[in-house]
């Protein structure tokens, strides 16, 4: 598998050759994790791996509970020989997310890992699903903001606690958590004008995203807006009052059947690996997974009207 859920384990496997293609085991080899921003999750140090038989060792790595959703890099590295031996590193990758869709995806298709590898479908459920958040939640571009929620006190000079006038502000970067301004994955961002007629950055901090409640301060994340600028904006997106987890997940499954769709019509770009030469896949109606996604998205996003079928 390569899309696993926060707090599983993640076991990587790897089998070493040596120039003459047979199986060897090198003076030592270790792995590292790279999460989606670059951070070290696994360092070298720490990540020993453990002998299984001749040239064929293994790492479990237990992913936390609050890891970032997103694409982690695996390199294995092997030296062969005390100082100046050879150097290897084995590059491998897998994805966390909030649901694994693989089956989800198979099932409605009807394939087989013979049609489509883990890998590749890893890459398009990944794929499926950070595209499917824009059509999935509202956006709110150059909005401003309510005042303090408790008094109702605006930008006078001191106030720095405001509100969005749309809630639960949403994950619109797809990692798993509800990012301020300054976050690598930014889920909110604003901008105000001066008195002067220029444009500043906003440091914004989310306090509870569920009621939109936000900070808003100049860029030194302290100093308050001041209660002469000429306008105070936000960019950002909300969940509908409609959202159904299960619909949209459900969405994010067909959306990504479409893209495995694809492969199989374009066939100047299928290999003899995507398709089972036993098996032939025959595409009657190409678009019939995108029309299902896009009626999955629409009943999440609209209001449904009581009284009307």
């Amino acid at each position: 598998m390569a899309i696993f859920e926060r707090s599983d384990t993640f076991s990587h496997w790897v089998t070493i050759y040596d120039r003459d293609n047979t199986k060897t085991d090198p003076s030592t080899v270790s792995m590292s994790i790279i999460d989606p921003y670059g951070n070290t999750v696994l360092s070298y140090g720490s990540g020993g791996m453990t002998k299984d038989s001749t040239g064929v060792y293994y790492y479990d790595h237990d992913i936390s509970s609050t890891a970032t959703y997103g694409r982690y890099e695996v390199r294995v590295k092997t030296m062969s020989g005390a100082g100046s031996g050879h150097l290897g590193i084995i590059y491998d990758e897998f994805f966390i997310m909030p649901w694994k869709l693989e089956e989800s995806v198979r099932r409605k298709m009807g394939i087989s890992t013979n049609d489509i590898n883990d890998d590749d479908l890893s890459h398009i459920a990944w794929m499926a699903y950070q595209e499917s958040l824009r059509d999935v939640y509202n956006h709110h571009y150059k909005e401003k903001p309510n005042g303090n929620p408790d008094t109702g006190t605006g930008f006078n000079g001191t106030n720095t606690s405001f509100q969005t006038k749309h809630y639960p502000i949403a994950d619109i970067g797809g990692d798993g958590s509800i990012g301020d301004s300054d976050d690598p994955e930014s889920d909110i961002t604003g901008w105000w004008i001066d008195n002067a007629g220029h444009h500043n950055t906003c440091d914004i901090n989310i306090t509870q995203s569920d009621n939109g409640e936000i900070t808003i301060t100049q860029d030194d994340g302290t100093t308050a807006i001041p209660s002469n600028n000429e306008g105070v904006y936000l960019d950002y997106w909300s969940e509908y009052g409609n959202y159904n987890e299960f619909v949209y997940r459900e969405a994010v499954s067909f959306l990504a059947a479409h893209y495995v769709n694809l492969r199989f019509t374009e066939r100047d770009k299928v290999t003899i690996a995507d398709i089972n030469a036993n098996k032939p896949v025959v595409i009657k109606h190409p678009n019939r997974f995108m029309r299902e996604y896009k009626r999955l998205v629409d009943s999440v996003r609209k209001p449904r009207i009581l009284g009307v079928r």
